[in-house]
């Protein structure tokens, strides 16, 4: 008879355990969704809430990070609580808040700002991401919705004596759309608005036309492969790889491509050449969270042959980046700088499967040196292969993450 009472009061306890757990899945889930979260789950495990997200919605990494905490916080949740932060469903960072911390905040004890000191930001996501594994279906899907991006594009040169300047301003407007896990679509249209060159440079021509998968392995290393046509006139196929520590301050990866000529004539019409030309690199970087500074150092092989090294350092303030770098290849030196600047609309919501927006940022490089061998023989030649490829966008490092939504909140205080 007492066996029988006692299997009856696990049974109802367990019962009730599921409905308490149930309600607080639920809550997370429409706290995230009502900010416009996709690509949701949540579980619970004795005694932690875990919930994965990805924010498609405001512009900045640590701006979309800070809202989902404060979502979660506001959401009455049991236990520990750790955040697994989204990319196209790729994650990139667990944010991890003890329920210590949770608690001492919900109770007026503690301040959010020191929440952000306190809490724990990390790049691993294996033990988050296997407690997620059995969560059920992800709540508002990303997959299969359609952005219409509109890029803003200068070129800008100074090799001709006739002439201060060459240059072109462009529009650029391109379909992205996310497919699968790791999955991306993009197409890109490059649409003349002023230029003092002829040419290809005058004519509507297609840009980044890509297919894209990225892929993250355990510990922390990353991949991805895309096929389709670049920019500078190159078609073809990269594959990427890179290893992160668990802070984000060092990355170690490589790079090899293999691309053909590509460009738009009045003979041909869409010419495609054959010939394929082998690029690789082996890359580091590094960040510094004191001072926010990222360096970036790369050695290999340029698109037309040429070996060289080039080492960049960027600062970033916020959602801005500013940087110079030096570039050393076949005993040519060349050496320039680089931006990244926020457009406007901090936050643009999807509703539907369509949405029509500015790009995030743009961004911006200039090279001291136009002429001479390093342009005849079209030395440190590269190539993109997303038109959002910048310091600023998906940002996703531990530190300045931290570091700017502390400084963003002390900002509001202070107004």
């Amino acid at each position: 008879m007492k066996n029988k009472r006692k299997s009856g009061l696990k049974w109802i306890l367990a019962v009730w355990f599921c409905g308490i757990s149930a309600m607080a899945d639920a809550q997370v889930t429409e706290s995230l969704k009502a900010i416009g979260m996709e690509n949701i789950r949540c579980a619970q495990t004795p005694g932690v809430t875990t919930v994965s997200f990805e924010n498609n919605v405001y512009r900045s990494t640590y701006t979309g990070v800070g809202k989902a905490i404060d979502a979660c916080l506001g959401s009455k949740t049991k236990g520990d609580l750790q955040l697994v932060v989204l990319e196209n469903r790729i994650p990139r960072l667990c944010i991890n808040l003890p329920d210590t911390l949770t608690e001492a905040y919900r109770n007026g004890e503690i301040s959010l700002i020191q929440v952000y000191q306190q809490m724990g930001i990390t790049v691993d996501t294996d033990a988050a991401m296997k407690a997620l594994k059995n969560a059920g279906q992800e709540e508002v899907p990303s997959a299969w919705k359609v952005d219409l991006m509109i890029y803003p594009d200068l070129f800008l040169e100074n090799n001709t004596f006739d002439e201060l300047y060459t240059y072109a301003i462009n529009l650029n407007p391109a379909v992205e759309m996310a497919l699968w896990k790791g999955g991306k679509m993009t197409a890109q249209v490059i649409l003349p608005v002023a230029t003092n060159l002829s040419g290809e440079m005058k004519r509507i021509r297609p840009g980044i036309i890509a297919l894209s998968q990225d892929v993250r392995f355990k510990h922390n290393i990353f991949g991805k492969m895309t096929v389709g046509n670049f920019t500078n006139n190159r078609y073809g196929a990269q594959l990427e790889i890179k290893y992160r520590t668990n802070n984000g301050r060092w990355e170690l990866g490589g790079t090899a491509g293999s691309t053909g000529f590509s460009a738009i004539t009045r003979e041909d019409g869409w010419y495609i050449g054959r010939k394929q030309r082998i690029n690789a690199s082996l890359n580091a970087s590094y960040y510094e969270p004191r001072l926010n500074l990222q360096f970036d150092f790369k050695a290999g092989r340029y698109i037309y042959g040429d070996y060289g090294v080039r080492g960049d350092c960027t600062r970033h303030f916020g959602e801005y980046a500013i940087g110079l770098y030096a570039l050393c290849t076949d005993g040519e030196i060349n050496g320039g700088f680089h931006f990244a600047i926020p457009l406007p609309g901090k936050k643009w919501s999807r509703k539907g499967f369509f949405r029509v927006k500015p790009a995030d940022y743009f961004a911006w490089a200039y090279g001291m040196v136009a002429d001479g061998e390093y342009i005849e023989k079209q030395l440190g030649k590269s190539y993109s292969t997303r038109p959002n490829e910048n310091r600023s966008s998906n940002f996703y490092q531990p530190d300045y993450i931290r570091y700017f939504l502390i400084k963003e909140l002390q900002k509001e205080k202070s107004k």
